[in-house]
């Protein structure tokens, strides 16, 4: 790895991000993977983009439905992260291992529904970014926040999860 990749990793290493799972139903099954990269776009209409590794069993459902959901992930939810992350080694059905309450979204996608907030999008637009990923702009036509199990955020910073300090 070059010097400038090797320190790109470490400076972005020091981004404390939510931590959200990316979801799609396929197949009549659901897929996902753990995302850091959710950026709201517009408000109008409701936008957002996510990327995904290229790589990724979970993007050919995506693009094979159309659609996604992105789950903000909360404190409570760390088993849930590592399951997603693939930390707890190779698992064909995520959600089941994860533990968590799913149901389908108006677009089929899942939605955990403990989940601090969640949105339900159909892909608009799909652009490369960089060699490795894929940037999916969705317009989103739900999304809510009523049934968090936990008020907390999940947070990602120096490569470990952490606890949103409140006073």
């Amino acid at each position: 790895m070059s010097d400038l990749k090797q320190e790109y990793r470490e400076v972005m290493s020091r981004w404390a991000t939510g931590v959200t799972v990316v979801g799609a139903a396929h197949d009549g099954r659901f897929v996902g993977l753990v995302a850091s990269s959710l950026t709201s776009v517009s408000a109008d209409p409701p936008t957002i983009l996510v990327c995904v590794d290229q790589r990724s069993k979970s993007l050919g459902a995506i693009e094979a439905s159309g659609a996604f959901s992105v789950n903000v992930l909360t404190l409570d939810q760390q088993r849930a992260f590592r399951v997603f992350a693939g930390m707890e080694g190779t698992i064909e059905d995520k959600f089941t291992a994860s533990g968590e309450h799913v149901e389908p979204g108006k677009t089929g996608s899942p939605i955990l529904k403990s989940s601090l907030a969640w949105l339900d999008c159909r892909v608009v637009a799909k652009h490369p970014g960089g060699t490795t990923h894929v940037i999916l702009i969705g317009e989103v036509v739900e999304c809510g926040t009523e049934q968090a199990s936990s008020p907390h955020p999940l947070i990602y910073f120096y490569r470990a999860t952490h606890r949103l300090a409140t006073e």
